[in-house]
């Protein structure tokens, strides 16, 4: 306890933090049924600490940066901007890191309340990733990176491919010890009994297991997925369940990173599609390649779109086949032609992180490293700016909102967020999966705006337990999981 004192004496007095070093990234949008548009974007924000405890008579120094890079929710009809899923580096006792990344989040039929994401929190050999929603299931990935994450309308199923070189190895059963080996997971999002009592990888059906990495699925009348084979490109056009090489050695003939795929980019009409690499802005600040895959007559054809840039971004026009956006570091290029010709339309003075086209509209959404734009017209107006105080600017919801607990899994500390559209009474509690009372953390007057609660599990056992919300007539729910 006395090295834990001091080390959060020395914490609190050495911290600093430049908001120049701020800025936005990651721009994705779409339109909801009522016709609103809603932009999803990340915000980095740099803390470093001088970070010093005592150990056995000695006192070590080291500088961490206790980033946040949390995504946020930009409403356009009711220019409302929140936290939407959270980011960050844990700080721990000793100058400990541990790191709760988004590595990828969908949201399905336009449900902003229920968003599925994927974290990944590891720390040397410990940790790993979990497939959730907002609170109803967690389902432990391993270790591995999952290169993607999609939705299958047809069957109503999440697929979460395994990087290439990667797989995923199972037991068939108790008493045969041969593995199977699989590449991708379909999750179908209607059926209960898929989650009950499964929460890790090697306990899942391998009926819901595919031979290939899934890159991304076509919206069509079949369940389309396109993925990679060994070094080959292939579609199947049943889930699945067989597929055909459309491109045999494309892996060999792209080198580029097997383990950084975003998804596949569709063309809405055109047999057209755009293969990008993961941007990890934070820690090379470069994209790889866009690699345009394009159909003529019976043969598939590969171009490598702005081969010489180092800063690329893709977004497509769904509304027009053909029609794409492109930028190269500071400058914004469109094409009518998949990308055949292009020609320059914007320049900004940062560089641009973030394009998203808003169909059936002239209107464009660039985002730089410090402006998010709206263009429209062929006339940029920036509608959001990076904060420059060090103080973030507190935002009184307009609804109260139970945040998922973070980190999640946790041992023994966990935080709990609330929102409260005014000041209420309000309860916090916590409840074993039989329903059973284990700790009440809240029952008091809360003001309104967004609350922390730590909760510390030291003398509870390991499992799942739930956490609920009361507060000016309204219950929510969610899940937590103790891991000792």
């Amino acid at each position: 306890m006395k090295y834990l004192l001091t080390f959060l004496l020395m914490l609190l007095c050495s911290s600093s933090i430049s908001a120049q070093e701020r800025y936005f990234h990651e721009l994705k949008g779409f339109e909801d049924s009522s016709g609103t548009t809603h932009l999803f974007y990340r915000l980095y924000e740099p803390k470093i600490l001088q970070c010093s405890y005592e150990s056995d008579g000695f006192t070590h120094h080291n500088e961490i940066n206790i980033y946040k890079n949390h995504l946020r929710h930009f409403n356009l009809s009711t220019k409302s901007d929140s936290l939407f899923l959270n980011d960050y580096l844990w700080l721990r006792p000793f100058c400990e890191t541990l790191p709760y990344n988004l590595m990828n989040y969908l949201i399905v039929e336009d449900d902003i309340s229920n968003p599925y994401s994927i974290y990944r929190s590891v720390a040397g050999l410990t940790g790993g990733t979990w497939l959730g929603d907002i609170g109803e299931f967690d389902f432990d990935l391993g270790l591995a990176n999952p290169m993607t994450m999609s939705f299958d309308p047809i069957n109503n199923s999440l697929v979460i491919s395994s990087p290439v070189s990667e797989l995923i190895v199972k037991q068939e059963s108790e008493s045969n010890y041969d593995p199977i080996f699989k590449k991708s997971y379909l999750f179908p999002l209607d059926q209960d009994s898929i989650w009950e009592g499964k929460s890790y990888y090697d306990d899942y059906p391998d009926s819901l297991l595919i031979d290939f990495s899934v890159l991304g699925i076509v919206e069509s009348e079949n369940s389309v997925f396109v993925g990679y084979k060994d070094s080959d490109l292939v579609i199947s056009y049943n889930a699945g369940n067989t597929y055909e090489v459309l491109y045999n050695n494309f892996f060999g003939t792209h080198p580029i990173s097997e383990t950084s795929f975003k998804p596949i980019i569709f063309d809405p009409a055109h047999p057209t599609f755009y293969i990008r690499n993961r941007f990890d802005y934070i820690f090379d600040g470069q994209t790889s390649d866009i690699i345009r895959v394009h159909r003529i007559d019976d043969a598939w054809l590969t171009k490598n779109l702005l081969k010489d840039s180092k800063s690329k971004r893709i977004s497509i026009d769904a509304s027009n086949s053909g029609h794409l956006y492109l930028s190269d570091t500071t400058k914004v290029f469109f094409s009518e032609d998949y990308g055949e010709n292009m020609q320059e339309i914007l320049e900004f003075e940062e560089e641009v992180t973030g394009l998203y086209k808003k169909p059936n509209s002239d209107i464009l959404y660039v985002l730089t490293r410090t402006d998010l734009y709206k263009v429209e017209n062929g006339q940029p107006t920036s509608i959001k700016q990076v904060p420059v105080s060090n103080e973030e600017s507190p935002e009184i919801p307009n609804v109260v909102s139970l945040k998922q607990n973070y980190p999640n899994p946790f041992n023994p500390t966990t935080t709990i967020e609330f929102e409260l559209d005014k000041s209420t009474f309000t309860k916090l509690t916590v409840y074993d999966v039989v329903g059973r009372k284990v700790r009440e953390l809240v029952n008091e007057k809360r003001p309104a705006g967004t609350n922390t609660i730590e909760f510390n599990a030291t003398n509870l056992a390991s499992g799942v337990y739930l956490y609920r919300l009361e507060a000016n007539g309204v219950v929510q729910t969610k899940r937590l999981t103790l891991i000792k």
